[in-house]
């Protein structure tokens, strides 16, 4: 257990010391206690993994209880007043997520093939009509409390489309050995897309407009295909791996033992 949090606290620690070094107007207790930007769910996971360990095993068997328990908890959450400080509201928002992947690791969720194209139509859909009315959907973020009472219904609204997208794209997914390796490397892809964004959009946008290149959606695709290329890449060199967690070869080299 040790270990399995260890591993995502180490780059948690790493990248927030980067991010408060470089991009950080001031330092303080708050901004050294508030996640940067994406690694609020790194500090959201080990939170979720402790709990794991915190509830009795009798209850954690009980899906029924423990699921239904979990999603009035990321609703109610919204009327607390906890924000990104310790990426509490996002922990408690995000909560049946890790929930429903947890009793859903054994289970197969896989459609039989000619319900693919359907699972893409659906896709589709759900990405294109929030488009015209984005405010059923409300601040999907989910970092701060509620402006309003409607927006519990809003972030309901937005579980009960997000969890049926969710296995959508799974059925859709390209099942090949490369994207079956990407899919080791989550933790790299999440990380480094971070640093990459904050780094290269102003040089990226600069050289999309001198093609010509006016549409944001269009940027955005061809920017996150660029993104996945660049740390695909990557992937192939060493480093690229243990700068995420370089205990790992600090403890090849006898360097760092626990």
């Amino acid at each position: 257990m040790a270990a399995s949090i260890w591993k995502i606290a180490e780059p948690l620690i790493l990248f927030q010391f980067i991010a408060l070094i470089l991009w950080e107007e001031s330092i303080s207790l708050t901004t050294i206690l508030t996640p940067w930007w994406i690694l609020w769910y790194l500090l959201s996971l080990i939170y979720w993994r402790l709990i794991l360990q915190v509830i009795p095993e009798s209850i954690l068997r009980n899906a029924k209880l423990i699921l239904p328990t979990t999603f009035g908890i990321s609703i109610l959450a919204g009327f607390l007043p906890f924000g990104v400080f310790l990426s509490i509201q996002r922990t408690l928002s995000f909560m049946p997520f890790f929930f429903l992947g947890y009793y859903m690791k054994n289970k197969n969720i896989f459609l039989p093939q000619r319900y693919r194209p359907l699972c893409l139509l659906f896709l589709i859909i759900a990405f294109v009509v929030p488009l015209f009315c984005p405010q059923y959907l409300g601040n999907l973020r989910h970092a701060d409390p509620y402006d309003n009472y409607y927006d519990a219904f809003k972030r309901l609204f937005a579980f009960c489309l997000s969890i049926p997208m969710s296995l959508a794209f799974l059925n859709v997914c390209i099942s090949r050995p490369w994207f079956a390796r990407q899919g080791q490397l989550t933790m790299q892809y999440y990380l480094y897309h971070s640093i990459i964004i904050v780094c290269g959009t102003s040089p990226f946008l600069i050289l999309v407009h001198k093609f010509g290149i006016t549409s944001l959606l269009l940027i955005a695709i061809i920017y996150s295909i660029a993104i996945t290329i660049v740390i695909g890449v990557l992937s192939y060199i060493p480093i690229f791996k243990y700068f995420t967690n370089p205990s790992v070869i600090l403890k090849k080299l006898g360097i760092f033992a626990r």
